[in-house]
């Protein structure tokens, strides 16, 4: 099982993507995160030019083409998710890399509840399946725990891990369902 970790901040010490991070370390064993870094270098989505032309665009592209599911943890400023982040699935518009693509979000605040109803409009719009019963609040904001401090937090921990295991349980069902119920 192989998961595409997106976060929607480009800050340096972020506690999304530490959350993100925290994630990769409690995932069950037949489960792989990976945390991209293309939303950064992403340019600003224009649909004249030719994504598989501009290597950082079809390096996303084909991160989230690899993954059975993407895991999103994003800010929310002004009342909305940052442009990074829309940028970024923007450029997935003409693509068929995120039709049918399943996706949870992890909020480090009970705060930003606006961008994470927004965004998911936006990526169910884009045909995205949303795994809401996966989706979860992980209360880090104003804690500073860094990567070790939220995994050894057994509260915190045992949050990620089973928002991770119920995300990887849907992923293979949903995984069943459109390979006919045959496994293999």
């Amino acid at each position: 099982m192989q998961i595409l970790a997106v976060s929607g901040s480009l800050r340096a010490d972020s506690t999304n993507t530490r959350l993100l991070r925290a994630a990769m370390q409690l995932t069950p064993p037949d489960v792989e995160i990976r945390l991209t870094s293309q939303v950064a270098r992403l340019p600003l989505f224009n649909p004249d030019l030719d994504a598989q032309a501009i290597e950082s665009v079809a390096r996303w592209i084909q991160e989230v083409r690899w993954a059975d599911g993407i895991v999103i943890s994003t800010p929310e400023y002004a009342r909305g998710y940052p442009g990074s982040l829309k940028n970024a699935f923007d450029w997935l518009v003409d693509t068929d890399a995120h039709v049918d693509k399943p996706f949870m979000l992890l909020s480090a605040t009970s705060r930003s509840t606006i961008a994470q109803d927004t965004f998911t409009r936006v990526l169910e719009t884009m045909s995205g399946v949303h795994v809401a019963g996966a989706s979860t609040i992980v209360p880090l904001l104003g804690t500073q725990l860094d990567i070790p401090g939220i995994v050894g937090n057994s509260e915190i921990a045992k949050r990620i891990r089973e928002a991770v295991e119920i995300f990887a349980v849907e992923l293979r069902r949903l995984a069943m369902v459109a390979g006919g119920g045959q496994s293999g």
